[in-house]
């Protein structure tokens, strides 16, 4: 049940092995919005240890299908309705921030993460949603965001071996990236920065205040901070003394097939682009030749809401998606795919992530709970949240919708 990425990855070379007595800060959680908190935290001069309960990037971020998104995964127009029209801007400013602070970063570092920059394909499965679709181009257009609807009749050359879809529209901007190897890199740019990363530690309790915290962990070592920074999502729940996460923060599982590798002739029919469908419900992409897809977990009962279970898998969710190919990718329908795996994502009510100070605890802050999109955010708001705990606040105008007391009790 370990992840295609997992079983391709390297090991995490540089994690350090001496628990220190006492660090500046300590992140909890090692996948990408802990790694890219430390590394900006280490960049600014800060001692931060970061701990993680296996190894980096295992959980979430070593168990999605490695897609970078633009609008939340939902159609544009539809987070003008959500937010208004000018919170939807500063989501989708803070989105394209992130993508390019990311990619400068990959490249100024080398590393081999199999980025693709080739943009974004959200596919129709129904007139209604290309009607949709085609609202939110309206939109895109006149807040001049680059994109392209794309008409029916000209999906053939957008996406040959694709069958069944009424429209699409186009995303620049959107990207593939190998997120295991993404995430292990970056963790080599921390440690190099003077970050120090351990991994099979977890941490059992967290005791104390700001200034003086203990991070106690479960093989019984402990470490002192001044600072504490909660990135593991839903873990998190269990270690925020707060209450707010756990009131606020709530757990699923998502589901990912993975075809064996495809002839020439038919990966000739897919394009590098990430791809989605069904209002983004279902997901899918290539990677070193394979056919890579996520989603249906819709259609069981439940949603694999609450589910915590990353080492099982739902046969249901596992035969939807097949039948998904076999409808919209016909010439796949023979193919084996012998990869299946899940991952636990953490979600709020108003589908944003948290970022800042828990209140109620001063020296406390929580940086998790992405909703299934941490490639898309993680990179940025580890900067800002290094901002806020070197400088006191972060200046991107975006940062006040990700607070963590918005979702306050009234």
């Amino acid at each position: 049940m370990t992840s295609l990425w997992l079983e391709e990855a390297a090991p995490f070379a540089a994690a350090a092995t001496a628990l220190p007595p006492r660090a500046d800060v300590v992140v909890l959680g090692g996948g990408i919005a802990g790694v890219s908190a430390a590394l900006h935290l280490a960049r600014a001069g800060v001692d931060v240890v970061l701990l993680e309960r296996g190894e980096l990037a295992s959980r979430a971020s070593g168990r999605n299908d490695g897609q970078l998104l633009l609008g939340l995964g939902e159609h544009y127009h539809r987070i003008h309705g959500q937010f208004g029209a000018t919170r939807a801007r500063l989501l989708w400013d803070f989105l394209r921030d992130n993508h390019e602070l990311l990619r400068a970063a990959i490249a100024a570092a080398g590393i081999d993460c199999g980025l693709h920059e080739h943009g974004g394909l959200r596919l129709a499965e129904t007139p209604h949603e290309y009607t949709e679709l085609a609202t939110a181009a309206e939109l895109l257009a006149a807040e001049g965001k680059p994109h392209r609807l794309v008409a029916a009749h000209e999906l053939q050359r957008w996406l040959p071996a694709g069958r069944g879809y009424h429209g699409a529209l186009f995303l620049h901007g959107e990207a593939v990236v190998h997120p295991v190897r993404l995430v292990r890199g970056l963790a080599a740019v921390a440690a190099d920065a003077g970050a120090r990363l351990f991994e099979r530690a977890a941490a059992a309790t967290i005791t104390g205040g700001a200034g003086d915290f203990t991070v106690r962990l479960t093989d019984e070592r402990a470490i002192h901070a001044s600072v504490v920074v909660h990135c593991t999502s839903t873990l998190a729940r269990g270690l925020d003394r707060t209450g707010l996460l756990a009131r606020a923060v709530f757990p699923f599982r998502g589901q990912i097939l993975a075809s064996e590798p495809l002839p020439p002739a038919a990966l000739a029919g897919f394009p590098p682009y990430a791809m989605s469908s069904n209002f983004c419900y279902e997901y899918f992409r290539v990677h070193g030749g394979r056919f890579v897809i996520g989603g249906k977990r819709w259609s069981v009962p439940g949603e694999e809401l609450g589910v915590l279970d990353d080492a099982g898998h739902h046969p249901v969710i596992t035969q939807n998606l097949l039948a998904y190919v076999r409808e919209h990718f016909p010439l796949l329908a023979a193919t084996p795919f012998p990869h299946v795996w899940t991952g636990i994502m953490a979600g709020t009510p108003d589908g944003l992530p948290l970022l800042g100070a828990l209140p109620g605890e001063p020296g406390e802050f929580a940086l998790c709970a992405f909703n299934g999109y941490g490639l898309s955010f993680a990179f940025l708001a580890g900067r800002c949240l290094a901002e806020m705990i070197v400088d006191g606040h972060s200046p991107h105008p975006a940062v006040p919708l990700f607070a963590p007391r918005r979702l306050q009790p009234n």
